[in-house]
């Protein structure tokens, strides 16, 4: 896990191994950067395995920076769902109304 988010700060940093690391849970680490071109702090979800947060003014920065994809990514998910619901639903009162649905129900 720590490996994980160290070479995938690297991979984005492409400088050198951040300069404090906390791991705030199994799966979300925190990293920060001082001297680098690509100063601040990088949180890092291995759950999506990909950085919330890059370049953050301050730890609450970072934080709020992933919450607010997780905000968006919940609404998109959200948005999603519903069509695929009303298409679901439009499905089934279709096929109700066929005799498949008879052959189906016997």
């Amino acid at each position: 896990m720590l490996i994980a988010s160290v070479k995938r700060g690297r991979e984005e940093n492409m400088s050198r191994p951040p300069d404090t690391i906390k791991e705030l849970s199994e799966n979300l680490s925190l990293c920060e950067y001082k001297t680098s071109g690509n100063s601040g702090f990088w949180l890092y979800d291995k759950t999506r395995g990909m950085n919330l947060a890059m370049r953050a003014k301050s730890e609450t920065d970072a934080l709020v920076e992933a919450l607010h994809y997780y905000q968006e990514r919940l609404s998109e998910v959200e948005r999603e769902h519903a069509i695929l619901r009303t298409k679901v639903c439009a499905f089934i009162a279709q096929l109700r109304d066929s005799e498949v649905w008879e052959d189906l129900v016997q």
